[in-house]
């Protein structure tokens, strides 16, 4: 389960979906929250077990311009 905190600007939720597709993770369950104090908070659920991938997907999550804060919950 990861928690993504973007800056809540009309194509950043767009964005992050977008890097999911291009990294090929298959989402069980994205939930996008209303913004609150300018962020969005969007908690996404993907369908593997490996943990290099995750932490590659973090990696590239954190350089994007719109993504505040990548936090992983690991189980």
């Amino acid at each position: 389960m990861l928690r993504i905190d973007v800056v809540a600007t009309p194509l950043a939720v767009a964005r992050v979906a977008l890097i999911l597709a291009h990294r090929q993770f298959d989402v069980l369950t994205m939930d996008v929250a209303a913004p609150v104090d300018g962020l969005r908070r969007i908690t996404v659920e993907v369908d593997t077990t490996d943990e290099i991938r995750v932490r590659q997907l973090i990696k590239f999550l954190n350089r994007s311009l719109d993504v505040v804060k990548v936090v992983w919950r690991h189980g």
